[in-house]
């Protein structure tokens, strides 16, 4: 906790510098052509629409289930458009909440925008989910992490697979044993300024850890312009919702909380989500 106490102390005493550096590389990369060459020498898989369907993976297509994530898409995309905002963090309380689904849905939902290009990480790095949900195996067939990604030992483009032209996705084989140490190495911001410059998405999205289970998240909140609380309805707590909007608020922009696992909602849509901004 002192390390990463430390590590925060030290970016917020260079917030402006740091803001003002990466605020200067998005504005040069708006000012040059899309990275349209980078992304497409990003290999494409193909996933199997009824394995994501039994996995609550539905944002692929514009159905009537995807329409809750469509929403949760508007008004954060509306939100983090009007401050200049493109990177997104989404944490819960705790384990099984569901922020990898969501996180996976509001991708798949922002891609569906015309000239909208998005990137999804999965930073949850001691129990990674993603691939389980997108019913994929090794999609690299390599040796590389999200933790040799964010330390600089491997290129955006040894890691990330593309999904629909205009979604890009970096998820992990399997745990990572020493996450907290890569989320707080100094290279994370230059490798982060280095990804939007070359492929220029709109919005980076990434899967973090539980809040309240380890120092992960909070590791990496530094890096990021905003992020969203999913709190799972009949599981987590006011306590600990209260709780992580406190933290988050320390070290990030806090958008608002999604209340996920509902069994009944007013429009009628089970099990997505009802969204508190």
């Amino acid at each position: 906790m002192e390390r990463l106490q430390t590590a925060i102390s030290k970016a917020r005493a260079k917030q402006g510098q740091n803001h003002t550096s990466r605020t200067t590389v998005n504005l040069q990369a708006h000012a040059q052509p899309l990275g349209a060459e980078q992304w497409q020498e990003l290999p494409e898989i193909a996933l199997s629409k009824p394995a994501l369907q039994r996995n609550r993976i539905v944002a692929m297509d514009a159905t009537p289930e995807a329409t809750p994530f469509d929403m949760l898409r508007t008004k954060t995309l509306r939100t983090m458009q009007e401050n200049g905002w493109r990177r997104l963090a989404i944490t819960s309380p705790t384990a099984s909440c569901g922020k990898s689904t969501i996180s996976l849905n509001l991708a798949f939902s922002v891609a569906r925008q015309s000239n909208t290009r998005a990137i999804g990480i999965e930073l949850d790095m001691r129990q990674p989910n993603q691939n389980r949900l997108l019913g994929v195996k090794n999609p690299r067939s390599n040796k590389c992490s999200v933790g040799d990604l964010l330390t600089g030992d491997a290129m955006f483009g040894d890691l990330a697979v593309k999904l629909q032209d205009k979604l890009a996705l970096v998820t992990n084989d399997g745990p990572v044993s020493n996450a907290s140490d890569v989320l707080l190495s100094e290279t994370v911001g230059q490798v982060l300024d280095n990804i939007e410059a070359q492929y220029q998405p709109e919005i980076m999205i990434f899967d973090m850890p539980p809040l309240l289970v380890n120092d992960d998240a909070m590791a990496f909140m530094r890096y990021v312009d905003c992020a969203l609380i999913i709190a799972a309805a009949g599981h987590s707590t006011i306590a600990e919702i209260d709780r992580c909007e406190r933290d988050l608020a320390s070290q990030t922009n806090v958008l608002g909380v999604v209340l996920n696992k509902c069994e009944f909602t007013a429009s009628g849509y089970g099990g997505y989500g009802n969204y508190g901004y």
